[in-house]
């Protein structure tokens, strides 16, 4: 029986073809790439899992820097950011980023080995669809890559102040960024075509359900949710500092005009996209693309298709502020001297990121399609 590849940017279907090396498959309608060749087996994956994992627990097991301050020290790693969070009182900051700096990529980790472990072995793993279904919904959720990037931004901010050493942990969460980033190719259109390949008896993908209208009334539920939220993001402070010269507290736009006056201009350049420019674009680009899916517009679904694919993927990045000021809060702790606390801000922000994150994975570009009047084709 044919092998059949579903697109998921505008719904089309296509039967299989052989790739060769260098070759990958793309939809003639949107352009969405339906499959690359690659030469990497079952058992290159797992050797890259087992390493990603290694890596990752070594990452928050060891200290990832230790701060300098005036003849004192203090070691952190990433729990410790994450119990100061907690008892400042804001519970919902330390929940959200324990969660996507490691305990989603650990499960993420751990289903894939789950079904890696027994494919290197040329077995089907047990509870196949149900492992599949979840590293899809995991992937999007694993920000270890963003955790590095705030590591690097809070070293650059405290610079100035304080003696900043990388240890073991840094290394660690670096060299498991790395191989995460490789691994979040791995999803279960993949995996099932990997599978196929072994030749395992496996059963046919269930048809691909159609699209459903509820999506925009359920995108423009979020994207309402994260403009009000994104106000008070903007207008509360993110940290605050206290210390022997006196308190003070910082929105997200004040903490970019600090890196600047410290000269750090290209780590200011990084956190204004990320953290101002990125949510704004999120904002806007999701909102369009839900109105014109919404009024059935049949222009540009080439163009969409592949805006959306881009706001899907850029959606972590506005993670970043909220990490820096948690590893900032773990970091400065000297007591009466100097330490940084979490504030409003960082929780609505949070949210913020959360809310157009749900929005953009909740929307499906295929209703844009379908609405001006496209629909499956076999070719």
């Amino acid at each position: 029986m044919a092998q059949h590849l579903h697109c998921h940017g505008c719904g089309a279907q296509y039967e299989r073809q052989t790739l060769q090396a260098g070759e990958w498959s793309r939809c003639s309608r949107c352009g969405t790439t339906l499959e690359i060749f690659s030469s990497m087996t079952p058992d290159s994956w797992l050797a890259l899992l087992l390493a990603a994992l290694i890596g990752l627990i070594f990452a928050n097991v060891f200290p990832v820097a230790i701060l300098g301050f005036q003849g004192l020290k203090q070691s952190a790693g990433f729990f410790d950011a994450v119990r100061i969070t907690w008892s400042s009182g804001y519970e919902p900051v330390a929940i959200m980023t324990f969660a996507v700096g490691f305990f989603f990529p650990l499960v993420h980790l751990l289903l894939l080995l789950w079904v890696f472990v027994p494919l290197t072995f040329k077995r089907l793993p047990p509870h196949l669809g149900v492992a599949l279904i979840w590293i899809d919904h995991l992937k999007h959720w694993c920000m270890v890559p963003v955790l590095l990037t705030g590591i690097l931004v809070a070293s650059v901010k405290m610079a100035d102040l304080a003696s900043l050493s990388p240890e073991f942990g840094f290394f660690a969460l670096a060299f498991a960024a790395i191989l995460l980033t490789g691994i979040g190719r791995l999803d279960s259109h993949n995996i099932y075509l990997m599978i196929l390949d072994l030749g395992l008896p496996v059963a046919h993908q269930a048809a691909v359900k159609p699209p459903s209208p509820a999506a925009i009334s359920r995108s423009w539920a979020l994207l309402c949710s994260a403009v009000i939220l994104y106000i008070p993001a903007n207008m509360f402070p993110i940290m605050s500092i206290k210390g022997v010269t006196g308190d003070s507290s910082h929105t997200i736009m004040g903490g970019i005009i600090e890196l600047c006056e410290l000269g750090s201009w290209d780590i200011a350049a990084v956190v204004f996209i990320a953290s101002m420019l990125v949510p704004v674009f999120k904002l806007v680009a999701m909102g369009a693309l839900v109105w014109q899916a919404q009024q059935g517009h049949v222009s540009q679904l080439e163009e969409r298709t592949r805006l959306y694919k881009f706001v899907e993927i850029i959606g972590q990045w506005s993670m970043l502020d909220v990490f820096v000021v948690i590893l900032l809060s773990a970091l400065v702790q000297f007591g009466s001297l100097m330490s940084i606390q979490p504030s409003a801000g960082a929780a609505a922000f949070g949210a913020v990121v959360v809310l157009t994150m749900l929005a953009a994975i909740g929307f499906d570009p295929r209703l844009a399609w379908r609405r001006a009047g496209h629909r499956s084709f076999l070719n």
